[in-house]
């Protein structure tokens, strides 16, 4: 005869989705990059591993001669190829689920864990991409110190491959100590060189640099190893990503454990949009010196 009590046993198929919404929720507000990339994992929706995208070859007009006729050019077009092939997961096995989600301190440091997990290991995915072009290095004269100089060097290089770096495309992402570097430079902080009404040296945001968008991350190194790249730029069309499978959750109650199994994952794969010897593929690596 029921009692009308709700137990672990009853209530078993809500507890699942409380872990999902939590942990994907975590893991989205972590995304940066993932988010400052070109995306494609749209192609991905109906299978397959490697996604081949096309890369069209600049075209070059020909003067009209009058009377004469036009001549036919055919390209031999390029390709870039997409892997997917970057499975990564985070299990747990939490004994007496209910007492678990009783306590929302110790919840919320389960969930943040495991969403925090999935968000890195695409960070820093995406980072190592970024930092593997060499097309246009820059070379620091100490290490993780910046001066405007070697910022304009660096945006020169851009504005020799055509990159419109103002666009709001194009981000600097520096290390923790690097951004500092660049956070004393008055160029960035001084309102009477800024033109603007923010004020960095109060709030310590400088967001913005030369037109670029401005941002720190750990996934840059500061830790003064020769040759390390301690800042990038990098443009929205230099990374191409996908994902064949966004963060999920999937969980079961096992009852020989008297616990709830936990298993979140997610799948994906990027590529550099060229080689990564390629100076006009919008990258602009800044490492430390020799």
């Amino acid at each position: 005869m029921a009692n009308g009590n709700v137990t672990p046993t009853t209530a078993a198929v809500f507890i699942p989705e409380m872990w999902r919404d939590a942990i994907l929720n975590y893991a989205e507000r972590q995304f940066r990059l993932r988010n400052q990339v070109t995306d494609f994992s749209d192609m991905l929706s109906q299978g397959g591993d490697i996604l081949h995208i096309p890369r069209v070859t600049e075209e070059s007009a020909a003067q009209k001669s009058a009377g004469s006729a036009v001549t036919y050019t055919n390209n031999t077009d390029v390709e870039t190829q997409l892997t997917v092939d970057q499975h990564w997961y985070n299990a747990k096995r939490v004994d007496d689920i209910v007492r678990v989600q009783e306590s929302a301190d110790l919840f919320n440091q389960y969930t943040r864990s495991m969403g925090y997990s999935l968000a890195k290991k695409v960070e820093s995915f995406l980072a190592g991409l970024i930092q593997s072009a060499t097309g246009n290095d820059v070379t620091l004269g100490a290490d993780n110190t910046f001066t405007t100089a070697l910022i304009r060097s660096g945006l020169q290089k851009l504005l020799d491959a055509n990159h419109d770096y103002a666009d709001g495309e194009h981000y600097l992402y520096a290390s923790p100590a690097a951004y500092m570097s660049i956070l004393s430079l008055g160029d960035f902080t001084e309102a009477n060189k800024r033109g603007d009404g923010e004020n960095p040296l109060a709030d310590g945001m400088i967001m913005r640099a030369y037109g670029l968008n401005l941002l720190s991350s750990s996934d840059w190194d500061d830790d003064g190893d020769t040759g390390d790249e301690t800042a990038s730029i990098f443009n929205r069309d230099s990374i191409y990503y996908a994902q064949q499978i966004s963060p999920r959750v999937q969980s079961e109650y096992d009852i020989d454990y008297l616990a709830t199994s936990v298993v979140t994952d997610t799948l994906f794969g990027g590529t550099l949009a060229k080689s990564a010897n390629d100076t006009s593929l919008g990258i602009v690596n800044f490492n430390n010196p020799s």
